[in-house]
């Protein structure tokens, strides 16, 4: 019997099913150690029972003086109890320790798949992190975001092969297609409004949704490609509360995506939106940069037209009148000293011009001494040299700004005084600067001829960045706003507004807002 027992203790009574994975062996070691100990609890209990059993009935016949043979019935049967429940409890403990070793190996695979999982997805969304490093084209990192999606779809069982997708970006009100993955040809000139079905349910809860019926979708039977699929689902592409297009992923066949693929989706969408926030903004850049060699060389021409027809000439003038001089000296010597005369004037004249020019390269002034003692300077140099009445209403106001925006808003105010000296025929010109709440204003306005606002804007266009265009991106660098109001007959107004929150002097006080509010108009 007690050979039966040890036997019982050192074997499994049901060996497990081989699973498709096998348990680690030092878990497996344990798990073994722990039911044999229990085993040899039990094995040690039943001794101790068996023991207590005989101990006992040995005492009882010693009181009642009963000899052991006739207690001996009465012992087997006890012990025979005993060890039948004993032996019981050791089969079903090995049951147990059989299903208990096969459940644990079975959450042990699941636990290993999804870190398995984890893993590559991990991997994937760090070479999709890479890929967005490395690179600055859009549609790279697009087809490394299918990728990642394709893992989802391959851990429930199906090739990587059926899934189909495509980026969609708004272009004016509607979704259009600039990045795709098997699609079909006739699709990429698609245009969806995005409005309804699953497309218009993401982008309006800013979720990804998920349809098993796109053939029935409103939006999604416009593209063929999306018709030979079971499950579609649409990710919207989204920083903060813009909303910039949606990602649409397909698979041919249904598939009943989880919470954790919606997250793993919602993570690619957001990887996209920062590839495209980059692609973005490195275009912006780049049109940025071709916009400010437009500009310097429209400068560089400005400057040689200007140089041509102002001093190159008025110094030529002058050569030539020295030496008409040179001729007058010995004949005419009054002449010779009205001629003199002349060419002293000239040379004033010809001086003055290159100064102002020298001055719009670089207003010196403005960097010493303040925008309002810029804008003093530009009103002076443009009544001396062309009679126009201008007056500045306000001057105070100009220490409200921060050097920075004092260098843009005077490069504003000076192109509007320039437009309404050469174009406006004006009597009066003002220039007015003051604070109003938060923000602060300039503006110059003339009594002059006016023009068609819609007209000059449209060739304006065409011209880069001159005129009004160029005052506009200006204003933009300060986080402004310019609005200029005209009508033929009714002269011009260039309004500026620059938030002082960004663009005010860092030592501004309140204690002198009362001071500035006396500049308003």
């Amino acid at each position: 019997m007690l050979v039966l027992i040890f036997l019982c203790v050192a074997t499994d009574p049901i060996p497990p099913a081989r699973p498709r994975w096998t348990m680690n062996n030092k878990a497996a070691k344990r798990l073994r150690k722990e039911f044999n100990r229990v085993n040899w609890l039990l094995v040690g209990l039943l001794i101790l029972v068996v023991g207590l059993q005989v101990g006992t009935l040995y005492l009882l016949g010693r009181i009642t003086d009963v000899s052991l043979a006739g207690w001996l019935p009465t012992i087997l049967i006890s012990n025979f109890v005993v060890i039948t429940i004993s032996l019981i409890f050791m089969l079903m403990i090995g049951g147990l320790r059989s299903r208990v070793t096969s459940m644990a190996e079975e959450l042990m695979q699941e636990e290993l798949h999804e870190l398995r999982s984890s893993n590559n997805r991990a991997r994937s969304l760090q070479a999709m992190a890479s890929t967005l490093r490395a690179t600055l084209s859009f549609e790279r990192v697009v087809e490394a975001a299918l990728d990642v999606c394709g893992l989802a779809v391959e851990e429930l069982g199906i090739p990587t092969r059926s899934l189909v997708g495509a980026v969609f970006l708004y272009e004016s009100d509607h979704l259009t297609p600039v990045a795709t993955r098997s699609f079909i040809p006739l699709d990429h000139d698609q245009r969806i409004g995005g409005k309804s079905g699953i497309i218009g349910e993401a982008l309006n809860q800013a979720e990804p949704t998920m349809t098993n019926e796109p053939e029935r979708d409103p939006e999604l039977q416009k593209l063929l490609t999306f018709q030979g699929c079971k499950t579609v689902v649409c990710v919207p592409l989204r920083a903060g509360f813009q909303i910039f297009g949606a990602m649409i992923i397909g698979v041919e066949s249904q598939v009943a995506f989880e919470q954790d693929h919606l997250d793993l989706f919602n993570s690619v969408g957001d990887h996209a939106v920062i590839a495209l926030q980059n692609a973005k903004l490195y275009q912006d850049l780049k049109a940025e940069k071709q916009r400010i060699i437009e500009a310097d060389e429209d400068a560089r021409k400005e400057l040689a037209r200007d140089l041509h027809d102002g001093p190159t000439q008025s110094v030529a003038a002058i050569a030539m009148r020295v030496n008409f001089i040179r001729s007058l000296i010995s004949r005419d010597p009054d002449q010779a000293i009205a001629e003199l005369d002349k060419v002293e004037r000239l040379a004033r004249h010809t001086s003055q011009e290159i100064r102002g020019m020298l001055f719009t390269l670089r207003p010196l002034v403005l960097e010493t001494e303040g925008l309002t003692a810029a804008i003093e300077t530009v009103i002076d140099r443009i009544k001396q040299a062309h009679q126009l009445p201008i007056r500045l209403v306000g001057g105070e106001a100009g220490d409200l700004l921060d050097e920075h925006a004092q260098i843009i808003v005077f490069s504003i105010v000076e192109e509007a005084l320039s437009n309404a000296r050469k174009y406006s025929e004006a009597s009066n010109v003002e220039v007015r600067l003051w604070r109003e709440d938060d923000l602060f204003v300039a503006q110059v306005k003339d009594d002059g001829v006016g023009f068609d606002i819609q007209s000059v804007n449209s060739s304006y266009s065409t011209r880069g960045s001159l005129g009004m265009v160029n005052m506009r991106e200006r204003a933009e660098r300060v986080d402004g706003s310019l609005r200029v109001e005209s009508a033929p007959g009714k002269g011009t107004t260039v309004t500026l507004v620059v938030p002082l929150e960004k663009h005010g002097r860092k030592n501004d006080h309140p204690l002198h807002h009362h001071q500035r509010v006396s500049l308003r108009r």
